[in-house]
């Protein structure tokens, strides 16, 4: 789940490969220990909490979108991805250890690699896979509490920035890095609520960059939100479709 580029992880959109390859760098020891420490306390405080987001990245024309909620064990999100007059449009339910899946006809043809003629077929119907498919599992990656610390990991050297007003909220900066699928570092900006509990507000990749380079934006709200998203009344198996790993 990570709320921009990365956020989108493992969902495995063609068009979208660029965007979302992005993973930590290893620390520094020239990292501000109070940066990091507050950081630090932020990822403990967002894994512990549901949330709603909001992430926007792009990237060399390809946009991505995503707007979802965590629970402790389910969660439910609808991504949107563009390129052009393209547009990929999936939404996943979490509930337990079950995932649901529906989106139109070229996401189900690109995400899942299912033929052209499934994908018309099954185009906007719900399909239901097993977490414990480790292949799978990818599509609901994020949905959790637990998962929003890893999918907000950066790098140091972490440094302080300065405070920004975020909606009526006042939140401190702290700066990072991730590298991307071809070992480049991408600064990150995490800002979150000064005060006794540090939660994330806002995530920033590549701030100020040429619209040519990988961007991206989450907003988070509603922390401590209570989500009971349920399974869809009718489902057809996703793995009697397309095995799966």
């Amino acid at each position: 789940m990570r709320r921009s580029p990365r956020i989108v992880g493992a969902v495995g959109i063609s068009i979208a490969t660029s965007v979302v390859g992005i993973t930590a760098l290893s620390g520094s020891a020239g990292a501000s220990s109070n940066a990091q420490t507050e950081y630090q306390a932020a990822l403990r405080t967002a894994g512990s909490q549901g949330v709603h987001y909001v992430s926007k990245a792009s990237e060399q024309g390809v946009t991505i979108d995503v707007i979802g909620d965590t629970g402790k064990t389910s969660g439910s999100q609808v991504l949107t991805v563009r390129k052009g007059s393209l547009t990929e449009r999936v939404e996943v339910i979490l509930v337990g250890s079950t995932g649901y899946l529906q989106g139109n006809a070229i996401a189900l043809q690109n995400i899942l690699g299912l033929t052209a003629a499934q994908s018309t077929t099954y185009a906007n119907k719900w399909l239901s896979f097993p977490t414990a498919n480790a292949t799978l599992a990818q599509l609901v990656s994020g949905l959790r509490n637990k998962d929003v610390a890893t999918e907000l990991k950066m790098s140091g050297p972490y440094t302080s920035g300065g405070n920004k007003m975020i909606g009526n909220q006042t939140t401190q900066a702290i700066k990072g890095f991730v590298s991307t699928s071809t070992g480049s570092k991408v600064p990150v900006v995490l800002y979150v609520q000064s005060g006794s509990t540090p939660r994330p507000v806002e995530e920033v990749t590549n701030p100020g960059k040429a619209t040519t380079s990988i961007q991206g934006t989450v907003i988070f709200s509603n922390w401590g939100e209570k989500i009971h998203p349920t399974a869809p009344a009718h489902s057809v198996s996703l793995i009697s479709l397309a095995p799966a790993g």
